[in-house]
Order: C-alpha cells, then sequence, then structure tokens
C-alpha cells in the first residue's frame, strides 16, 4: 500500500520520498558516526586509566603499610637520654693494676732503704694519683664512645622517622592522583554514555518525525488529488 501510495505522489509530483529517506540516511550516518566516536573515546580513557594504574598504582597501594610503619616509628619516639654511668666502665682489673705499681714501688724504696721517709710517701701518693686518673681517663673515653654509640642509635630512628614520612606523603600523592583519575574516569565515561544516549534519542525522534512527514505529503497529495478529480468531474 506504502509503494502504491509513494508512486501515486510522484507521478503527481508532490511525494517526498526521496528527500525523506536521503535524509533519513544521514541520520543513520550520523548515529554511526556517533557511535564509533563513543568507542574512541572509551578506548581513550581506558588507556588513560590504564596510564594513571601504572604510574601510580603501585606506590598507592604502599601508602596504608607505610602509615602503619610510620605510627609505629612514631609511637616508640623518645627523646635522647644518656644514662651511662662512669663507674659502669671502669676496668675491673684496674685494682690488680695499682697494687701491682704499689709494689714494685715498695720492693724499691725497701731496696734503697728509704721506705718510710716522705720522698718513699711522696713518690707512693704521686703514683697512686697517676694510676687513678689513667684510669679514670680511660673510663671516661669509653663512656664517650658508648654515649656516641648510643646517640647514633636515636639519630638513626629520627632518620627513619623521617623517611617514613617522606614515603607516606609520597605515597599519599600518588594515592590521591590514582583516585582523581578514577573520578575522571568514571566521570567521562558517564558523559560518553549519556552522550550516546541523547543522540540515539534526537535521532529516533528524527526518524519518526521525518517518517510521518512522508506519510503526511502522500496523504495531503491524494487529498488534493480527490479534490481537483471532484472538481473536474462535477
Amino acid at each position: 500500500m506504502a509503494g502504491v501510495l509513494d508512486t501515486i505522489g510522484s507521478v503527481l509530483g508532490t511525494s517526498n520520498r526521496d528527500q525523506i529517506n536521503a535524509a533519513k540516511d544521514t541520520l543513520y550516518g550520523i548515529q554511526q558516526k556517533a557511535d564509533q566516536t563513543t568507542e574512541a573515546n572509551k578506548a581513550l580513557l581506558g588507556q588513560y586509566l590504564q596510564q594513571m594504574q601504572d604510574t601510580y598504582g603501585a606506590n598507592s597501594a604502599k601508602y596504608n603499610d607505610a602509615v602503619a610503619q610510620l605510627a609505629d616509628a612514631i609511637g616508640d619516639y623518645k627523646d635522647f637520654e644518656y644514662k651511662g654511668n662512669l663507674n659502669d666502665f671502669l676496668d675491673p682489673a684496674r685494682e690488680q693494676r695499682v697494687s701491682s705499681a704499689m709494689n714494685a714501688l715498695n720492693n724499691a724504696s725497701a731496696a734503697g732503704g728509704n721506705r718510710f721517709g716522705s720522698s718513699y710517701l711522696n713518690k707512693l701518693a704521686a703514683q697512686q694519683q697517676a694510676l687513678a686518673s689513667d684510669e679514670y681517663e680511660k673510663a671516661f673515653g669509653r663512656m664517650q664512645t658508648d654515649r656516641s654509640n648510643a646517640l647514633q642509635e636515636w639519630q638513626t630512628g629520627q632518620q627513619n622517622i623521617n623517611n617514613l614520612t617522606n614515603l607516606a606523603s609520597i605515597y599519599g600523592n600518588d594515592r590521591n592522583q590514582l583516585s582523581d583519575a578514577l573520578s575522571n574516569y568514571y566521570s567521562n565515561m558517564a558523559n560518553a554514555n549519556n552522550a550516546a544516549l541523547q543522540t540515539y534519542s534526537n535521532v529516533g525522534s528524527g526518524l519518526a518525525n521525518l517518517e510521518a512527514q512522508k506519510n503526511n505529503g502522500v496523504f495531503d497529495a491524494l487529498g488534493g488529488a480527490a479534490k481537483i478529480a471532484g472538481a473536474i468531474f462535477a
């Protein structure tokens, strides 16, 4: 029936079938191009997301562990305090060395016959003082070494806290970058889908309107022809 109507419209010069079919082909072409563009955009978005994952994903995954380590390190932090005592570093054998030195001095003085003279007593006091001074000087040196080692260990702990702070900051930044990338990806994907739906809607409406115009054009032509025929044969 539609073909007959189109033929009559063409004979009468009033059919718009060819123009409307051409317009419909244009709309189909627009739809096809829109589909191709949508798929290309989605592919680009997928590549973008993969690139962001490759760039920031590894460090982002390390963020929670770095924060936990930092929390532990800060929890163990204390101000530096050295509790060493000089007596702890005196050589236990010092008394024996002092005794040996005193015995040697006694023997030498006894052999010289002046063991109880003032010269002997002065030498004895000087010897004791020198030995004590040397022992305490060595003990002090050992204590200072021990303190330096303790300070270095504390400073290493401080540096570890600084390193973990920097790592947590780097990993946190990468985590934010990846989060932003995911947000952009989903937002742009939603926009692409919405644009495709809008295109489908517009093309569908356009096709329906064209189809209606084609049918109306033929029926209007038939109505006009009927009026002309009625006037001729009246």
